[in-house]
């Protein structure tokens, strides 16, 4: 692994041509929200976000103290304040204006800081925020920043922003609920095991009941219903990603949703994601994943963007509380097939090219496609497995 300071100082690839993101001062506030998780996961932070033309201002407030019992009758804060600038080609954005409550700071001091505070995150943390940081560094193309939007334009293609949004998911995933992730993918391995070898693929509603009820027998001994659902989804997001890379034994045979793998993926990434950094941050990775396939791949789909509402709901009943966690073990257990899992997803037009999906639905924010997002999540509410009530 490269020191700290290497990772930090990784110069930006010469931009190119790559993918696009456009992203509103309400979005990259919940990206940022969500991020606390990973970089101050014992505090209560709050960011907030405003663009103007050429600059993007943070402001960043948190206990001065991660525990409560300090003796205080107030509990003081700590308020952090810095200007992002826009940034061309071959010029990475850096801080500009850091400030510690009126206190001006230099931004390398505050560099050297979170350089100390990263490396003093446990390993698998610490190892996985370098490398995302070093991607996300030769990636950068520029930086546009505007009163309605940040435009940024990365040099990657598919592959790199599903590595990316895996990184994403390992780094706000808490030491415990990786540590019992384990046990989730070795009860997932041991099952795939004892399938006939011939058999070449597994329904992803095959899997899930019998890892539901593992679930379900640990939070009947006391362990957190929540976590255990967020470590199961977590797992089998690891078995699908490292399976997509051939890291797998050869007779492991491939999980698929409607005979899709990669609908498979989409449900069970988006659901590892929203439960483990939040639902913003899933949709945010869940648009920019479509956006990308519309332009330079295989082109917009429904039938992914209904996967990905599914993993989202799922994530929802997962982890919104107690009560709901174990719904989620119960229901689970139940499915019988994938028809109970996602709608049918046929009727969807897929392969929508940009101009397409534009001449359809103008953009993301206009009236006919938020109807058909719309359209994809009251029937996905209306399965029994999202229903208020189950026979």
């Amino acid at each position: 692994m490269d020191e700290p300071s290497a990772a930090y100082g990784a110069a930006p690839t010469p931009f190119a041509s790559g993918q696009r993101i456009a992203l509103t001062a309400e979005e990259l506030e919940a990206a940022l929200n969500a991020s606390f998780t990973l970089l101050l996961p014992d505090r209560q932070a709050v960011g907030r976000v405003r663009l103007a033309t050429d600059s993007l201002s943070v402001e960043l407030s948190t206990p001065l103290f991660a525990s409560k019992k300090v003796g205080f009758w107030i509990d003081p804060y700590i308020n952090i304040a810095f200007i992002i600038r826009s940034a061309g080609v071959d010029s990475y954005p850096t801080i500009d204006q850091l400030r510690i409550g009126n206190l001006p700071v230099p931004y390398l001091f505050a560099e050297w800081v979170a350089e100390k505070i990263i490396a003093g995150m446990p390993n698998e943390r610490m190892v996985t925020l370098f490398a995302l940081h070093d991607e996300l560094t030769r990636a950068f193309g520029s930086l546009e920043l505007s009163p309605q939007q940040a435009v940024l334009q990365f040099n990657v293609d598919r592959e790199v922003l599903d590595h990316l949004s895996w990184d994403l998911q390992r780094v706000t995933v808490p030491p415990e609920v990786f540590a019992i992730s384990k046990i989730y993918g070795a009860t997932l391995r041991d099952y795939l095991s004892r399938l006939p070898k011939e058999r070449r693929a597994v329904a992803l509603s095959e899997i899930l009941p019998p890892l539901a009820a593992a679930a379900a027998e640990r939070s009947r001994t006391g362990s957190s219903p929540q976590t255990e659902n967020t470590a199961l989804l977590f797992a089998l997001s690891d078995h699908l990603v490292h399976s997509s890379r051939s890291s797998v034994t050869p007779y492991s045979p491939e999980i698929r949703l409607r005979r899709r793998r990669d609908l498979a993926q989409h449900v069970i990434n988006s659901a590892s994601i929203a439960a483990t950094a939040g639902v913003p941050l899933a949709e945010i990775i869940s648009t920019g994943k479509e956006a990308f396939d519309a332009r330079y791949r295989s082109g917009f789909s429904f039938s992914d963007l209904t996967a990905n509402r599914v993993g989202i709901k799922l994530a929802q009943l997962a982890v919104e509380s107690e009560a709901s966690a174990l719904e989620f073990q119960s229901r689970v257990q139940k499915i019988r097939s994938d028809a109970d899992l996602i709608p049918l997803v046929s009727s969807n037009r897929d392969g929508l090219s940009q101009l397409e999906f534009e001449a359809s639905y103008d953009d993301r924010t206009s009236v006919e496609y938020r109807r058909r997002v719309d359209s994809i999540d009251k029937e996905v509410a209306a399965l029994p497995l999202f229903s208020a009530t189950t026979k």
